[in-house]
């Protein structure tokens, strides 16, 4: 009986000490599981720590363009499908038409004072400098053609052509008011009457030096933006526009250190057909080709021309937007030569006297 008794006493104390100690194994492998499990949770802090500090680097990276280069492709994007002119009688038959939802908002950029001698039925008044001041653009429609008009063509193309670069429907009228009124004291200023005859070449020219493109700095990210801030910057004090005989005096004084840097902006057909002696074949519409671009000269001044000072002004305000010491000549090649098979395209020879009114 006593044997049988502590037998039993014995095996009692080894299944109580046979359950601490299984008790404590399981505490232990318990620690180690939550112990491996917290060290995936820190690489997993520490990776997205890493990737944001990744994207925000890529952020700030993103934001820095080159800002020359995205505004002389976009230009040129521009410039592509674009038709710059509409002529005074095109014009006329839409403002008369009888239907007025088709009408396009007429700009005049001419002076103040100008406009109130005679403007166009219905036409505002932005003279051309101001043309992209933000009270100036807040007055133009998105969802409207807009025709612009000047003098005789020029300052017109120069408001047209930024106010592509901005993103509106645009064209200049032909010509200016002197495509549209007969009457020379609303004119305001010379009339277009014949060119002097000055000489020209056929042989063509070739570039062979290569230049950096100015450098813009605006701090835009966006083309048109881009466009905006250098225009606002470049209009105060930007002459756009010479006569023929400002050129001529120039390249025939006996000083090749002043000369300009000439650039007909014709077609290589046309331009075969004679241009100013020393000129370069540029067509309009691939002027802000960054290879074209590469071959003007940042260190010297530019005159381009066209045909009737049109497409000529158009690349000339291209230019002056990135940065080049650039003009256009005044009526281009019809302000040049007297002959008509050179010139290639019909003379000026006066206006039909569309009504204006004053005031």
């Amino acid at each position: 009986m006593c044997r049988r008794t502590t037998l039993f006493k014995l095996l009692a104390v080894f299944t109580v000490f046979s359950l601490i100690t299984l008790t404590g194994c399981a505490d232990n492998a318990a620690e180690e599981t939550t112990t491996t499990a917290a060290a995936p949770t820190t690489e997993a802090t520490t990776t997205t720590e890493a990737t944001t500090t990744t994207a925000e680097a890529t952020t700030t990276t993103s934001v820095m363009v080159d800002e020359e280069t995205m505004l002389a492709d976009y230009i040129t994007a521009q410039f592509a499908e674009w038709t710059p002119t509409i002529a005074a009688d095109a014009l006329y038959e839409n403002l008369t038409d009888g239907d007025e939802s088709n009408d396009p908002l007429i700009v005049s950029v001419r002076a103040p004072e100008h406009y109130a001698l005679g403007h166009i039925e219905g036409a505002i008044n932005i003279p051309w400098k101001s043309i992209a001041d933000p009270e100036s653009l807040a007055m133009l429609p998105t969802d409207r053609p807009i025709v612009v008009y000047c003098y005789t063509g020029h300052t017109g193309e120069v408001a047209a052509t930024l106010l592509r670069m901005f993103g509106f429907d645009v064209t200049n009228l032909k010509f200016g008011m002197m495509g549209w009124t007969n009457d020379d004291e609303v004119l305001a200023t010379a009339r277009y009457v014949a060119a002097p005859g000055y000489p020209t070449e056929t042989e063509a020219n070739v570039a062979t030096e290569t230049y950096d493109l100015p450098v813009l700095a605006t701090g835009e990210t966006e083309a048109s933006a881009i466009a905006i801030a250098a225009a606002r910057a470049m209009l105060p004090d930007w002459t756009a526009v010479t006569p023929a005989e400002t050129l001529f005096e120039n390249l025939s004084d006996g000083d090749e250190s002043n000369d300009y840097y000439v650039v007909s902006v014709r077609a290589p057909e046309d331009y075969a057909l004679g241009h100013v002696e020393g000129a370069y074949n540029i067509p309009w519409k691939a002027i802000a080709d960054p290879a074209n671009l590469a071959t003007l000269p940042t260190d010297r001044p530019i005159m381009v021309y066209c045909y009737t000072g049109h497409t000529g002004q158009a690349a000339a305000t291209a230019l002056a937007l990135l940065g080049y010491n650039v003009v256009n000549m005044k009526f281009g090649m019809m302000g040049w030569t007297d002959d008509d098979t050179i010139l290639a395209t019909a003379r000026y020879t006066g206006a039909p006297g569309y009504p204006t009114v004053s005031g």
